[in-house]
């Protein structure tokens, strides 16, 4: 498993810039395997996925954002 995120390649399914989203972190086991780096893309969250319900403090990094 990866202990990486943002992949280093550019994901266009299930589509473009997924590489950067917080389910890939979670799907390539980052999230486990390094915890408070994980916790900068979360802190003082400004968005929620309107898809699997992550919260991030960037738009960039949820799949469908929507502002909190």
């Amino acid at each position: 498993m990866a202990e990486w995120f943002p992949l280093p390649q550019h994901l266009t399914e299930p589509h473009a810039g997924h590489e950067a989203h917080l389910c890939v972190a979670e799907n390539v086991g980052f999230v486990k395997n390094n915890l408070e780096e994980y916790k900068k893309y979360v802190r003082n969250p400004q968005f929620v996925c309107k898809h699997c319900g992550r919260a991030a403090a960037q738009a960039a990094n949820l799949c469908q954002p929507d502002k909190l």
